[in-house]
């Protein structure tokens, strides 16, 4: 049965969190549901660990928050306190955020682009067009060998997505933007001669930047 965050008398017991306001609206919603089967690997988009970030919500931004994104459940998620429990966001109310050093976006609702699906984003560009990070999980299922257990595997998988004057184009590899910014493609071309297989976002990253830099 999903759980209403209603009453913080408990949770302000815990006398180690006097810096985190939890009388805030991003607490009031419902509780994450806990996984309760065995599983490998992380359900979250990077890693278990929840980071401190910055969250738009309803309008406002907050801050200090610790936070993670459920990748399989397409859920962000508030740690509160040391409790062990962390709230499940109301999509429709968050805007752009931060998990430590990336930069997130909700498409939901009014926020929505055309031709993408709903859903949390990873920002690795903006500015006059965006480059955005779809992840997700696939799972499947293991069987121990030792004790028969069926346990549920859950590997990392994503996609980019470039929106560029009103339209979305999939980007699959850092060369497919020399097709798309023909103008730039030398510049580009450059670039991955000296960091061909560096780490994607970055580079993806560097590529936009270098693209829209002025001549």
């Amino acid at each position: 049965m999903k759980q209403y965050f209603t009453l913080l008398l408990v949770l302000l017991a815990d006398i180690a969190l006097p810096a985190q306001d939890f009388n805030i609206p991003v607490f009031r919603g419902e509780l994450a549901q806990k996984y309760n089967y065995p599983l490998e690997g992380t359900v979250y988009a990077y890693s278990d660990e929840f980071r401190e970030g910055s969250l738009e919500f309803n309008g406002k931004q907050y801050s200090g928050l610790m936070m993670n994104l459920n990748a399989h459940r397409n859920e962000l998620q508030v740690r509160i306190g040391t409790t062990g429990e962390s709230m499940a966001v109301k999509r429709s109310l968050v805007g752009d955020f931060t998990i430590g050093k990336r930069n997130f976006t909700a498409l939901y609702g009014e926020r929505q682009i055309k031709w993408l699906a709903q859903g949390y984003y990873q920002v690795i560009h903006r500015g006059k067009d965006m480059l955005l990070k779809q992840i997700y999980k696939s799972v499947h299922d293991r069987s121990d060998l030792i004790t028969g257990e069926i346990v549920k595997v859950f590997s990392p998988r994503h996609r980019y997505w470039l929106v560029k004057d009103g339209k979305v184009m999939g980007v699959k590899k850092e060369s497919d933007l020399t097709r798309i910014y023909r103008e730039r493609r030398d510049e580009v071309k450059e670039y991955l001669k000296h960091h061909k297989g560096g780490d994607r976002d970055v580079n993806l990253s560097v590529i936009m930047e270098l693209i829209e830099e002025e001549k």
